[in-house]
């Protein structure tokens, strides 16, 4: 009687001590299953994230891209739901040849102040026929449909200033630096804090991607401590 209980208080007494070295078996296993260089990229100079405070999460996307939408609709849901307060989660559209148009239709909703309205839509539409909205005149049906003026949609997009450019065109002229630094050759890709860019080749499926995004949050996180 005496040994077994000496035993349960010795089990007890390890516990904690066996959780730990769990845990950090753990965080060992995340840190060589996912592999610099073959599983994600680091990028060789760092990009400037729109909020230092945080940790950010860049995707670079195309509203004509069957992946994308997919990975828009069937993963990140979910995810985006479970960030913690300190990951800031933004999006930006690729701007590569042929994508421009696509990519002026996401600015013109966030200076319209109705991309989270009107994003998925947006999605939906050019996704199941991308050749169909080729000029900027061919998103404002989409737009009003969703309660935006035919004068507004014009508005933000009129040139003004020393340099007769529209700040439409000024995004994109942004968006398309960045793209650039961030050597960005396919999409959907995944930038975490300026730093690393996951992708879909890389890190073989969907669900990796949102692993190893995790995998390097954290990773950020943990160095933001020392």
């Amino acid at each position: 009687m005496l040994k077994g209980n000496v035993v349960r208080q010795t089990k007890l007494w390890l516990m904690p001590f066996m959780i730990l070295v769990l845990c950090a078996s753990q965080l060992g296993f995340a840190a060589d299953l996912w592999e610099k260089g073959r599983h994600y990229k680091e990028l060789p100079y760092p990009v400037k994230t729109e909020d230092p405070s945080k940790i950010e999460v860049l995707e670079v996307f195309w509203y004509g891209c069957p992946h994308c939408y997919e990975f828009n609709n069937d993963h990140l849901p979910e995810w985006e739901k479970q960030l913690a307060a300190d990951v800031n989660f933004r999006l930006m559209p690729a701007t590569f040849p042929g994508w421009v148009t696509h990519a002026k239709a996401f600015y013109a909703a966030e200076f319209l102040g109705v991309r989270e309205e009107i994003h998925q839509f947006l999605f939906d539409k050019i996704v199941a026929d991308p050749k169909k909205y080729k000029e900027v005149e061919d998103f404002k049906p989409l737009f009003t449909e969703k309660g935006v003026k035919s004068e507004e949609f014009d508005k933000v997009f009129a040139v003004s200033g020393f340099r007769k450019i529209s700040k439409i065109d000024e995004a994109i002229k942004k968006a398309g630096d960045t793209v650039k630094s961030l050597r960005i050759s396919g999409v959907p890709a995944l930038i975490v804090n300026g730093k690393y860019k996951v992708g879909v080749r890389d890190a073989g499926s969907f669900e990796n991607m949102i692993k190893i995004t995790n995998f390097l949050i954290n990773k950020e996180r943990e160095l933001a401590k020392k």
